[in-house]
């Protein structure tokens, strides 16, 4: 065991102090803070807190009832105006950002003209409109008229009731747990070119001749294999924190998707406690592959069938998404490579049985015990074959 911690130990310094993981390692950070930084700007330039005024020729707001602002935005300051010359004086001062003029036959014609210089925020034509709508309104108990202006929120149930999105789409707590699964999907895209790559560098170079008078293959092949998924773990821990602290400032700057950030942690649990005997069943894999070829480019198409084989989920989402508890959804939940990504769309509108969960996790892990046995066989029977390629019809006859 001590062999093993030393090897994984060694493996992760070797490939974690490198110049392009630490590169790599903070590509994603940078990426999700233009991201978020580009967000922030379009929403800050959707808005304006500036005055806005209103000539009423209707008499609509002679005593104009205030409505009240949804979310974080802030109230903007509506000034009346006598006449249309008074407001468009105090526009070119920069007074206002715009005025309405409310025609004098509204109650007919419904007719409102807006006056600007620069188009005024968003947030402030919004207001607006809410503040006719309430005085419009002003006759009816204060009850009926909030209800009317307030914005109608729509939840959409599951049918059996364990699940429940709002009408906007799902928000991004209950998102999350696909987004985890995306992330280690891309780790394994990113991480397997280190797993060929070592094997194959260091079976040129016959280190591992060298290594195995001390150590068991199954040690040394299983020692490697760890040190990587501790190196795809260190990039995930590390993008998370930069995912949450992106969620508390786009939140704090009034992003609304960001603001109802309330995860399940049961999800989000579950997707883990697949997601990680996954990553360690698909780097084994790599890792086999690695022990078979002679160079990383020969091993290289058939990770790639192991990528694609992740993404049949994703293609096949219309029939996961209409019928989450359906044959094909709960059998793609089972099989290797496509249980992650089908768990977490089918959580998206429903909840996956515990059991199943456990019986996930539990073929997971086999199938990872299987493949970290399947790439030390590989290995023994390949680490003196030097130049010359393991094939596997080889490696399942073969005698241990």
């Amino acid at each position: 065991m001590t062999a093993f911690l030393r090897i994984a130990v060694q493996e992760y310094k070797r490939i974690a102090l490198k110049r392009s993981f630490i590169l790599a390692l903070l590509s994603v950070p940078l990426m999700i803070g233009l991201n978020v930084g580009f967000g922030l700007f379009l929403e800050s330039s959707e808005k304006d807190n500036s005055p806005v005024g209103y000539v009423d020729h209707a008499d609509l707001l002679a005593n104009a009832i205030p409505a009240p602002v949804s979310g974080s935005s802030k109230p903007v300051e509506f000034i009346p105006f006598s006449t249309e010359d008074e407001a468009r004086s105090a526009v070119e001062s920069g007074e206002i950002q715009a005025y309405y003029v409310v025609a004098a036959d509204y109650y007919s014609s419904s007719r409102i003209d807006l006056a600007y210089l620069e188009e005024p925020g968003r947030n402030a034509t919004r207001q607006f409109y809410d503040l006719v709508r309430i005085n419009l309104l002003s006759d009816q108990p204060s009850e009926i008229a909030l209800l009317a202006v307030g914005s109608t929120d729509i939840i959409v149930r599951s049918l059996d009731g364990n699940r429940q999105v709002p009408g906007g789409g799902p928000t991004f707590g209950l998102i999350m747990p696909l987004l985890i699964s995306i992330a280690f999907l891309f780790l394994l895209l990113m991480n397997s070119g280190y797993i060929l790559q070592a094997l194959v560098d260091e079976k040129e170079n016959r280190t591992m001749e060298v290594l195995v008078t001390s150590v068991s293959p199954s040690q040394l092949i299983s020692g490697k294999i760890m040190g990587i998924v501790a190196v795809g773990l260190t990039q995930l821990i590390a993008w998370t924190v930069v995912c949450l602290l992106a969620i508390f400032v786009a939140g704090s700057a009034g992003v609304t998707w960001f603001q109802d950030a309330s995860l399940d942690w049961g999800i989000i649990a579950a997707t883990a406690t697949i997601a990680i005997p996954s990553y360690v069943l698909a780097s084994a894999l790599m890792a086999a592959i690695g022990a078979t070829v002679v160079s990383a480019q020969e091993g290289q198409p058939t990770g790639a069938l192991f990528s694609v084989l992740h993404l049949v989920p994703i293609y096949l989402a219309w029939a996961i998404v209409e019928t989450p508890d359906a044959i094909l959804p709960t059998v793609l939940s089972f099989l290797p490579f496509t249980s992650l990504v089908t768990v977490s769309l089918r959580n998206l509108f429903g909840v996956v049985p515990w059991w199943q969960v456990a019986a996930s996790v539990s073929i997971q892990t086999l199938c990872a015990v299987g493949a970290l046995w399947l790439a030390g066989r590989a290995f023994r029977l390949g680490m003196l074959r030097y130049g010359q390629r393991l094939n596997w019809r080889e490696l399942i006859k073969a005698r241990s």
